[in-house]
């Protein structure tokens, strides 16, 4: 029985010992803490994930309290923790704020359109250029969808004629700028720049009907033109039918003055058939006004020839 009591005994006197010993030296070496660390410890999120610099959120509080690192560097704790780390240190701090990048514009490249041009009169591609041109950006970079959803809003609108230049489109047909008229191809109509400029509006509105096969709308403008007795104008109405442009006035050439030398060959002409004594200069002014009115005339009928 001794024998196994006193090995019993003598284990339990050296832990007894040993317990003592342990606790007199962590009071002894015991190493203050700084009660800020542990503070800043406590409003750390704990994730340790070294984002800033430190060895985990241990290191980052003991380097904010002991070591005067920078107290907005916890990336997740964001804002909310950097205030209470300031608070804790007893100073304001301010939290940075992130700009966001500054995106540059992308300049958009005009690519030259070439190709014929949609029936549309200006002032409908400059009322709906939008969605013509939205139209057209689809079907070209093949997003039938896009192109699809278009096509069935305006079917819905009731927009026949938007269908009808969406249908243009999908032939290869471009849209013109609607801010800047079209240079008209083909022959001229035989009018003066005076006349085009006076009667613009009413020669392009039978145009654009008539291009658009609108037979009620050109037809109604020419039954005006005959009931106002505008003979010039429907002559003008028949050559556009056949297919002769509208030109610009604007860039419509003066009609060219005649030689000098002609004028006096026709005058020497007058002058034959009236008699050398009505052939003074100074007497036939009004002679010379008809003569050159006629050779402007001529030279004009030419340049519409």
């Amino acid at each position: 029985m001794e024998a196994i009591m006193m090995p019993v005994v003598v284990l339990g006197i050296t832990g007894i010992l040993m317990g003592l010993f342990l606790a007199y030296a962590s009071k002894k070496f015991e190493v203050e803490v700084d009660p800020k660390v542990e503070a800043i410890l406590a409003v750390l999120p704990g994730a340790n994930c070294g984002a800033c610099g430190f060895p985990g959120c241990a290191g980052y509080a003991s380097g904010v309290a002991l070591e005067g690192a920078k107290m907005t560097l916890c990336a997740p704790g964001g804002p909310k923790v950097i205030e209470k780390i300031g608070e804790i240190m007893g100073v304001a701090v301010e939290i940075p704020v992130k700009k966001k990048p500054v995106k540059k514009p992308v300049a958009k490249k005009v690519v030259a359109q070439t190709g014929d041009p949609i029936s549309a009169s200006t002032e409908f591609i400059e009322k709906n250029k939008r969605m013509l041109n939205k139209f057209k950006d689809a079907f070209d970079a093949g997003d039938k969808e896009a192109y699809e959803k278009l096509e069935n809003l305006a079917k819905t609108a009731g927009k026949d004629e938007l269908l009808k230049y969406y249908e243009e489109i999908k032939t290869g047909k471009i849209i013109p700028d609607g801010s800047a008229p079209a240079v008209p191809s083909g022959d001229p109509i035989s009018a003066s720049a005076e006349f085009i400029e006076k009667n613009k509006r009413m020669l392009n509105k039978f145009k654009d009907a008539f291009d658009a096969k609108d037979k009620e709308a050109y037809e109604k403008l020419e039954t005006l033109a005959k009931t106002t007795g505008k003979d010039e104008l429907l002559k003008c109405f028949e050559e556009i039918k056949a297919g002769k442009v509208v030109p610009d006035p604007a860039t419509m050439t003066d009609a060219p003055v005649p030689k000098a030398e002609d004028s006096k060959k026709q005058e020497a002409s007058y002058c034959s058939v009236l008699g050398d004594g009505l052939c003074v200069p100074e007497q036939n002014e009004k002679t010379k006004e008809e003569i050159v009115k006629q050779n402007l005339t001529h030279e004009l009928d030419k340049e519409v020839k």
